[in-house]
């Protein structure tokens, strides 16, 4: 599923010629768009949202106004975002990105794989050991996997307090979340429940971010001649190889034992394919642009 947000700029004057935006979906930005729903205009309405239940981040979108007064032209493609995971998220992400950052990231994360996924740790009175997630200082807790909080809640029999400032917790790494306060004392959790929501990813939005900033120009495509398409395709590859260095060296090795094998040379083929798949691309824009050059060359032969 995917949202899209529609802005009407100027809804006083345009709910006196149409009653309806009307919406248009594509697999291909230049591509055919087929009518997909009507939404009611409403006055003093600017902001219009949709979910495509069938859509997904891949397919392209436009719009129009519609009514007795016939049709308005088309917006200019765009694309839907998926919506929040988790409905109430509180805790503040890491940087707000703009919607032409977002989409950079989004397509970087297409061609790697790494989409945001969703858990939880739900700490409970020290349950079920549940407290030795909580470190030495007694105010850092371990994630159980790599990612970024939406929602952190403490609970007491007296209510609950949901922390909503990059500063409290504090996230290190992308693995501990670090509190103002203690979260227990002599081996007593001073809170009945620590509820925690958290993206979890290979990389986060700020790191795929500056992969796309430090991703290097192509060999022998001038600096005027580059595109986001072969920055995206650079960072895409660089973040692959970065993975499958990481993995190779952590889990890299095939284990036998009497019960079970363990073999990633599978999931390290299969990315291998990927990053060949991808260098192919940036090759193809490459070889575009050096077309592109020797046609515009311009001169006098001698013979």
């Amino acid at each position: 599923m995917v949202r899209l947000t529609i802005t009407v700029t100027d809804i006083d004057t345009v709910v006196q010629l149409y009653q309806y935006i009307r919406l248009y979906r594509s697999d291909e930005e230049e591509g055919t768009y087929d009518h997909l729903a009507y939404i009611t205009l409403l006055p003093s309405v600017t902001t219009y949202t949709y979910d495509d239940i069938t859509g997904t981040t891949d397919y392209w979108y436009r719009s129009s106004y519609y009514g007795n007064s016939g049709e308005s032209s088309l917006s200019d493609p765009v694309q839907g975002i998926s919506p929040a995971l988790f409905h109430g998220i509180t805790y503040p992400v890491e940087v707000e990105f703009d919607a032409d950052q977002e989409i950079i990231i989004r397509k970087i994360r297409r061609y790697i794989g790494d989409f945001h996924r969703l858990s939880r740790m739900y700490l409970e009175d020290c349950a079920s050991n549940s407290c030795d997630f909580i470190h030495a200082d007694e105010k850092t807790i371990e994630l159980e996997s790599k990612g970024w909080p939406v929602l952190v809640s403490l609970a007491t029999v007296s209510g609950s307090e949901e922390k909503t400032s990059l500063t409290d917790p504090i996230v290190q790494g992308y693995k501990y979340l670090t509190f103002s306060g203690t979260l227990m004392n002599s081996g007593v959790c001073d809170y009945d429940i620590i509820d925690i929501w958290y993206y979890t990813f290979k990389f986060s939005d700020r790191e795929i971010y500056e992969a796309y900033g430090d991703a290097m120009i192509p060999a022998n495509v001038p600096s005027a001649s580059i595109t986001s398409d072969h920055l995206i395709l650079q960072a895409a590859i660089s973040l692959l190889e970065n993975m499958t260095s990481d993995d190779m060296v952590d889990d890299g090795a095939v284990i036998n034992d009497d019960a079970s094998k363990y073999d990633p040379s599978p999931g390290l083929a299969e990315r291998a394919k990927t990053i060949k798949r991808l260098k192919a691309m940036l090759d193809e824009l490459v070889d575009e642009v050096i077309k592109d050059q020797i046609i515009a060359l311009t001169g006098v032969l001698i013979d």
